[in-house]
């Protein structure tokens, strides 16, 4: 028989060897601290039948000291802890293919692991004694049996996981899941994420006993009664857990805290999520509102591992409240998700006085989330014993899948504690990110609430599932409104001068506020944003390529306090535009040609020419125009040549400023054909519902005209009047008309009948 023992980079051992009744141990009988590298402990060799068993055995008032990143593996070999053993951030590995008889965690001492680790090519390894994990627990191959003696530490550093268990090992046995809760008053959406559990009051009320820095106070009506509800007295009994009902699309008081915290024991996605208000530890003195702490929860039941579906609520457009299921974090973006958009709601207690909703999607699928609130922590990845919301995309069965490959190793310390400084960086193009803080009288200020808006035209103008509906807050609530509807995100196609950004803020109180609007991708020439304030009839310029804050009170007042008091202006920057003529045209007009052209931001202008050509190269003037007014956004012109000729008629803008630069517009072109008897469509093609008719030496009566596509429907008809002689009759249909050829049919009084191709564009 042999015994391999492997030490690298060691500091100190003490150990002995003995072997009575060919039983073989390890036995340190002093202190053995190894700093970093290998501890490989196996056995090899034969061993007769009455061998019992291997063991590395730490006696009382002795210890291992594992510091720093070191490996401990235990191969077909049990570990005995009746001293001390010091994990630091070391991984002890029980590997080998013996069964429980001999692979196997025992002693009288607790013994607390930093990593551990099961490997085994059979059967599994059996916790016979208490072990905590603070780490990462990982169940590689083989099995763990956990005998009700597994905890998944939690605290202010760190919260154990549970790694991806291989297909084909599993935990069995019970566990009891650690979550540590900070020092603040805030209500949190929470799970047990355990199967075949323990109740309410057993669990997160610490079986009724008050435990400094355990438990939670869960309280509602008719606390204390002889009813034996479980729940706990408060100064004013408020209910303080709550559960989702997506029927109802509500939430439905907790009364009676004696009931399964995770409802199933069928192992598959058994837990619930819950909304409940942590004020710290089971102190009654918590009950009060000037005190809080810290406490940890536990949760006893079955670990659920493998694969977790979740069925969500039927109906387009409604919530489900799903709870993680396991005890490790996942990456949403690696759920399945059947009839479900890419999208999660949290609750974010680091937010206003008791937290506040936090919604992020991934509308485009590319990994990277929006978010309402900026500077929140919350990531995709959603922690230990989080609850979160999903919405529903289209009517019929939908469900919300957690594989072991979803989980994450990331983990977020920030979700169950104080709010941070950290903020996301690097929006997507095209948004306008809106905040709500809370100023205080020392200018500092905390995070109450926000929502976004996005622009590209790939988004609806309308309310759509592209659209996030606004979940309410329990204080301050700060939403974009469109038809009527709160949102927490809006898409709307791109940005364009007189878009209205119309914001609501509710549930507010007589104190100063902070808006930060944070803008990327929205800056165009001669377009800037304002806040504008209908209580203080104020105007207030915000960025469109960066950071804008604006400070405001709410006061006794009751117009200060309206909800829709602020809305987002887009409008022409006078300031910095040149004059622009954004539209010119030219038409017939009996035998007289009209042309008009439209100005925007006219500013320091001087006055317009008409320039005319009859081949388009050489132009003179035949009109000058003065500017009506002076430092206008908009103007409209127009002048009638009573000189056109039959043929081509070539007319521009050319433009005048005070400084003496000159500008011109694009050439526009009328034909007038020659004095025949006769009916034409011009300009053709045309582009949008107009159709301008000439009508060339016809008689004095009434006409119908009647527009037809391809297929023979009718699209539009009327009855015109000629006066004679030379006409041109404009022909405006209800609707835009489609791109494609159309007959447009002129009947006369005499029932003649003249038939024009019209080409829409």
């Amino acid at each position: 028989m042999q015994i391999l023992i492997f030490f690298e980079n060691r500091n100190f051992f003490m150990n002995s060897f003995y072997n009575p009744g060919k039983k073989l141990f390890l036995s340190i009988s002093h202190f053995i601290s190894l700093d970093k590298g290998l501890l490989f402990f196996v056995f090899i060799g034969g061993f007769s039948n009455s061998l019992k068993a291997q063991a590395l055995t730490i006696n009382p008032r002795s210890g291992m000291v594992l510091n720093g990143n070191v490996s401990l593996v235990i191969n077909n070999a049990a570990l005995k802890n009746n001293g001390s053993f010091a994990a630091g951030s070391s991984t002890v590995k029980f590997s080998g293919y013996n069964d429980t008889l001999i692979s196997y965690l025992a002693g009288t001492s607790p013994t607390t692991f930093n990593n551990l680790s099961v490997s085994t090519s059979a059967y599994g390894v059996a916790l016979k004694s208490a072990a905590i994990v603070t780490n990462i627990l990982a169940v590689n191959a083989g099995n763990l049996y956990t005998d009700s003696n597994l905890t998944l530490r939690s605290d202010a550093n760190l919260t154990a996981r549970v790694a991806p268990v291989a297909s084909s090992s599993y935990i069995i046995g019970k566990a009891n899941v650690e979550r540590y809760i900070s020092a603040r008053r805030a209500w949190r959406l929470m799970t047990a994420p355990v199967t075949n559990s323990n109740t309410i009051y057993n669990s997160w009320q610490n079986r009724g006993n008050y435990i400094p820095g355990l438990g939670l106070l869960v309280s509602g009506p008719n606390a204390g009664c002889a009813c034996g509800n479980g729940l706990d007295t408060s100064y004013r009994n408020n209910v303080s857990m709550k559960q989702w009902n997506y029927n109802t699309q509500a939430f439905a008081p907790i009364l009676n805290t004696h009931v399964l915290i995770s409802p199933g024991n069928n192992g598959s996605a058994d837990n619930t999520g819950y909304f409940i208000f942590t004020r710290g530890d089971r102190d009654p003195v918590n009950t009060n509102v000037a005190y809080f702490n810290s406490s940890t929860v536990n949760s006893i039941g079955v670990l659920q591992t493998g694969t977790q579906t979740f069925p969500a609520s039927p109906v387009l457009g409604k919530y489900t409240l799903v709870g993680n299921p396991y005890a490790s974090p996942i990456d949403f973006n690696n759920v399945s998700r059947s009839n479900l958009i890419k999208r999660f709601y949290v609750w974010d207690a680091a937010l206003n006085a008791v937290g506040g909703y936090v919604m992020l999607d991934d509308l485009d699928n590319d990994g990277i989330y929006n978010m309402t609130v900026p500077a929140s922590t919350q990531t995709k990845d959603i922690q230990s014993s989080q609850a979160f919301f999903v919405q529903t995309l289209a009517d019929g069965a939908a469900n919300i899948t957690f594989n072991e490959s979803g989980k994450s190793g990331f983990y977020n310390s920030s979700v169950f504690r104080p709010a941070t400084d950290n903020k996301p960086t690097g929006f997507r193009m095209g948004k306008i990110a809106a905040t709500l803080n809370l100023l205080n009288a020392d200018n500092t200020t905390i995070l109450a609430d926000g929502t976004f808006a996005e622009f590209d035209n790939n988004f609806s103008a309308s309310v759509d599932l592209d659209d996030a509906l606004k979940f309410g807050n329990v204080h301050e609530s700060f939403s974009i409104v469109r038809n009527s509807i709160a949102l927490t995100a809006e898409r709307r196609p791109a940005l364009g001068l007189n878009d209205t950004i119309y914001l609501k803020l509710a549930t507010t109180t007589q104190r100063s506020y902070q808006f930060v609007f944070e803008s990327t991708g929205l800056t165009q020439t001669g377009m800037t944003g304002f806040l504008e304030d209908s209580y203080l009839r104020t105007s207030s310029p915000v960025s469109l390529s960066g950071l804008t804050k604006v400070n405001f009170s709410i006061n006794a007042a009751s117009a200060s306090s309206v909800t829709n008091r602020f809305k987002i202006v887009f409008k022409q920057d006078l300031s910095t535009l040149p004059v622009t003529i954004s539209s010119i045209k030219a038409y017939q007009q009996n035998s007289n040609i009209a042309v008009e052209w439209k100005v925007e931001n006219e500013i320091n202008m001087l006055k317009y020419d008409v320039e005319k050509s009859t081949d388009g190269i050489v132009f003179a003037p035949v009109n000058t125009t003065n500017i009506m007014g002076g430092n206008n956004a908009f103007n409209s012109y127009s002048w009638l040549d009573f000189n056109a000729v039959q043929g081509n008629n070539f007319y521009r803008i050319k433009l005048y400023d005070l400084s003496g630069e000159v500008k011109y517009s694009s050439v526009v072109k009328v034909v007038i054909a020659e004095s025949t008897s006769g009916f034409a469509i011009y300009p053709n093609p045309i582009n949008g519902n107009v159709i301008n008719l000439i009508m060339s030496n016809q008689p004095v009566g009434k006409y119908q005209v009647k527009l037809t596509n391809t297929i023979g429907q009718v699209i539009f008809v009327k009855t015109i009047q000629n006066n004679g002689g030379n006409s041109n009759q404009s022909l405006k249909t209800a609707t835009k008309l489609i791109p494609g050829v159309y007959q447009l049919e002129i009947t006369g009084k005499d029932n003649s009948h003249n038939t024009q191709k019209v080409i829409v564009e």
